[in-house]
């Protein structure tokens, strides 16, 4: 069993503020939004890198990683 004091009130925020809050959270969201968004423009637009010569890359060799020709056993 609750007993409430006597000089005890609820207190609530009336409609006004209520509805300010709701529209200071709407435009944070928005700003947030335009935020991200704004972001991923300019990420887009920015040139890559460049890229590190790869050793190797211009060759027709055979990477040393993979099997030649010698080392399977083509034996029927």
């Amino acid at each position: 069993m609750v007993i409430a004091h006597p000089t005890s009130q609820v207190v609530a925020a009336g409609p006004a503020t209520a509805l300010l809050l709701v529209i200071v959270g709407l435009v944070v969201v928005a700003g947030l939004l335009a935020m991200f968004w704004t972001g991923r423009r300019r990420a887009a637009r920015k040139p890559p890198p460049p890229s590190a010569p790869q050793p190797g890359a211009d060759s027709w060799d055979t990477p040393p990683s993979s099997p030649g020709p010698d080392d399977h056993d083509d034996r029927r």
